[in-house]
């Protein structure tokens, strides 16, 4: 597997970037086999968003409109695409329904109750969580929402790969589940992405903080898969970035 080859599969996949041709010729290229990549993808989806955090500021705009600016430009990036799974499992897991009408309703494309509540949630918590971080320093900000972006990717790559698919034929099952060693991969390289870069932001404590607080989320999330699912979808994957990110962001915002 090329490195480089293997990036721009992971970001046409994970964000609204226009694919590059010669990274798909050869094929077929399964999406699991990039596993080990999708943390630094996820850091270079983050990049443009970070910036908007101290160049916001440093044009006059206040930490709460940089962090706004900064967290929809993200969400452009991605087409919502996490952020849609995030509202999907809402509505299928909290309506406590068996699980084969769970997944009906998270193949719904009309959103529930639970879902605009949990949207609703997770857009609020981040732009306050990052506009929180922006108004103390507007570069660790910046730093924190880069270590975020990687570390919830780096998780989401390891539950892709820990739990069977419950929803064979779904999109996460035919685009080929990674390995064990390459979610594991994937999220050796987030967690390590998210401590280099939580040094920057507040010392010690943020270098061992993605490895104590971003799983938490993931690993709870985890065990709702197994007993209400039997396994993970991609919107579930989706959720476990979501839920990772805030994690990490509150993470940073108590020790800075």
């Amino acid at each position: 597997m090329r490195p480089d080859l293997a990036l721009l599969r992971t970001l046409a996949f994970l964000s609204r970037l226009p694919p590059v041709a010669v990274a798909f010729r050869g094929g077929p290229h399964p999406l699991g086999r990039d596993a080990p990549l999708f943390a630094l993808a996820g850091a270079v989806i983050a990049l443009p968003p970070a910036l908007l955090l101290p160049l916001g500021v440093a044009l006059g705009l206040s930490p709460l409109v940089a962090a706004t600016l900064a967290v929809f430009s993200l969400v452009a990036l991605t087409g919502a695409l996490h952020e849609d799974g995030l509202g999907d499992t809402a509505d299928g897991l909290f309506g406590h329904r068996p699980a084969a009408d769970a997944l009906r309703i998270m193949k719904d494309s009309r959103i529930g109750t639970y879902g605009a509540l949990a949207l609703t949630g997770s857009l609020m918590l981040r732009t306050a969580l990052l506009a929180e971080l922006c108004a103390v320093r507007p570069g660790a900000a910046a730093l924190a929402l880069l270590a975020a972006a990687a570390a919830s990717r780096g998780w989401m790559a390891w539950l892709w790969s820990r739990l069977a698919t419950a929803d064979p034929g779904g999109l996460a099952d035919r685009v080929g589940r990674p390995s064990v060693s390459a979610g594991l991969a994937g999220l050796v390289l987030g967690l390590a992405i998210a401590a280099a870069l939580g040094l920057a932001v507040a010392g010690w404590p943020g270098l061992v903080l993605p490895a104590l607080v971003s799983g938490l989320p993931v690993l709870w999330l985890a065990r709702v898969l197994r007993r209400r699912l039997g396994g993970q979808t991609g919107d579930t994957l989706g959720a476990a970035q979501q839920l990772c990110e805030i994690a990490l962001l509150l993470g940073f915002a108590f020790v800075l």
